[in-house]
């Protein structure tokens, strides 16, 4: 489901000192976690959980088990360096909210679209900019 992050990672796209990649947590560590704080996970959070745990990875930062939070009808997943949080509601449609003005939009029907193509894909432009995209298409991900 997340080929696609391997791939970046392997092809350097991501810069070596700003990433760290640690263990992820275990499918029962998770249910544990969801158990006690009463938050429902998507299938493809858990996949990203158990991929990449709470990995920095440069562009993004995944956050691990004990860094997931839900609030307002949302769970909180990852963050980046430009302060931008990225959340999904209950059908699973990621959003983006600016920390500057509390901005929100969406930008994704799912966490594994996000991931795949709007992080590391052709509908990251209008967000992430033609740039970007650019640097995807050097290290051969669009």
């Amino acid at each position: 489901m997340y080929e696609k992050m391997k791939d970046a990672f392997k092809s350097g796209l991501f810069t070596e000192g700003l990433c760290e990649v640690v263990a992820p947590p275990s499918t029962t560590q998770i249910d544990d976690f969801c158990q006690i704080e009463g938050v429902h996970l998507s299938p493809e959070h858990r996949t990203l959980l158990v991929g990449w745990g709470g990995s920095n990875l440069d562009e993004i930062r995944i956050h691990g088990i004990d860094q997931v939070s839900s609030s307002g009808g949302f769970v909180e997943f990852a963050n980046d360096y430009n302060g931008y949080v990225f959340k999904y509601n209950a059908s699973g449609a990621v959003f983006v909210e600016s920390t500057d003005g509390g901005e929100t939009r969406q930008l994704a029907g799912s966490v594994e679209e996000f991931i795949n193509d709007v992080l590391l894909g052709e509908k990251g432009s209008d967000f992430y900019g033609q740039d970007w995209v650019k640097e995807l298409r050097v290290h051969g991900l669009v």
